[in-house]
């Protein structure tokens, strides 16, 4: 039996899904060390996707899916089968999103994984923050309706990392089983799955995961973007050193820096912040000028920014100082087209 596991399910075949976890496993080899540290399994109704990478591929057929979705047609609901699944393979299994990459070798994420302590991604919120926010009303109220409502100091987790060992894989039939009562809220509150591993790992020991993986869950679309440009770059057959070229690709989104953001603070004194929005979004766009990965984003950021402007307050000072930003860039003009005319 396997001592430790990396454990990924991807089903579908939509291309920016297959290149989440094709570079998340390149990040994990990156940082591995010791080759023997650990080993990878794919959970996937396209093993074909894999053929030569360095990892384990376990075939879904669409049957098996279909039954892991269940009655209620909630998809996360495959995530907790995958994982019930997968923990009997090995001795320690760490279950990562795929829209994960790694910062550190995920051997340390191995060693805060024991018989008596869980692995998560990381702590959000409270049950008393979290049942108060919108999308948490309906299910909070049934759960007090009910007398079932948790502490209000239960910690609710981000379960896109997700370790136990084998020893605790029957937590999985109960995580499963919160599932299915509370499926018919899945529609609102696409976290049930989260929610139900928090309920049944409460009053247990829990290490976080984030100091070691970067989760860009909110973030997606600009890593799709550099994702396919390393893909389209490199191709996504597997060499040895493919793990080594994912270096080049930014971990992280860019931010403005603080020269930046005080000019841009007195240049737009008085005005509303999202006229500070419009700038900061437009900003980022141009900071992928010798990046060819982080230039991949700058439509995106540009699409921001012109989203912004649309909700500026139709003040003629406004418009005025937010242009003179831009006034000299023929690229963004041209990008932005009427959006930016009708404002100057």
């Amino acid at each position: 039996m396997l001592t430790n596991q990396l454990l990924y399910l991807l089903y579908g075949d939509k291309e920016a899904y297959r290149h989440e976890a094709k570079f998340s496993i390149l990040s994990a080899l990156r940082h591995r060390k010791d080759p023997a540290s650990f080993s990878i399994t794919v959970m996937t109704d396209r093993p074909q996707a894999f053929a030569g990478w360095p990892v384990d591929v376990i075939a879904l057929d669409a049957e098996t899916l279909s039954s892991w979705v269940g009655t209620g047609g909630y998809n996360h609901r495959q995530k907790a089968c995958a994982i019930k699944a997968g923990v009997q393979l090995a001795e320690k299994t760490i279950f990562i999103d795929t829209d994960t990459v790694f910062l550190k070798d995920p051997v340390e994420l191995f060693q805060r994984v024991s018989d008596d302590q869980f692995l998560m991604d990381e702590f959000e919120w409270s049950w008393a923050v979290g049942s108060q926010r919108p999308e948490y009303h309906a299910f909070a109220q049934e759960l007090s309706a009910k007398n079932q409502s948790p502490a209000p100091t239960l910690k609710l987790y981000n379960s896109g990392i997700c370790g136990m060992t084998r020893a605790n894989a029957g937590l999985m039939d109960d995580v499963l089983s919160l599932i299915d009562q509370w499926v018919h809220h899945g529609r609102d509150l696409f976290t049930i799955e989260q929610i139900a591993v928090s309920f049944m790992i409460d009053g247990k020991k829990v290490a976080e995961a984030s100091d070691c993986i970067h989760h860009y869950f909110s973030v997606k679309r600009f890593y799709h973007a550099m994702n396919k440009v390393f893909f389209d770059k490199h191709g996504e057959a597997y060499r040895d050193e493919l793990p080594g070229l994912s270096h080049s690709v930014p971990t992280r989104l860019p931010k403005n820096t603080l020269a930046d953001r005080l000019s841009l603070k007195w240049k737009l004194k008085g005005e509303a912040a999202n006229s500070r929005k419009v700038a900061k979004f437009y900003l980022l766009g141009k900071k992928g000028s010798h990046c060819v990965y982080l230039n991949a984003c700058r439509a995106l950021w540009w699409e921001k920014a012109i989203l912004e402007i649309e909700e500026v307050e139709p003040n003629h000072l406004t418009l005025v100082k937010l242009n003179s930003i831009w006034a000299s860039d023929q690229e963004f003009l041209s990008f932005a087209g009427d959006k930016v005319n009708q404002a100057a």
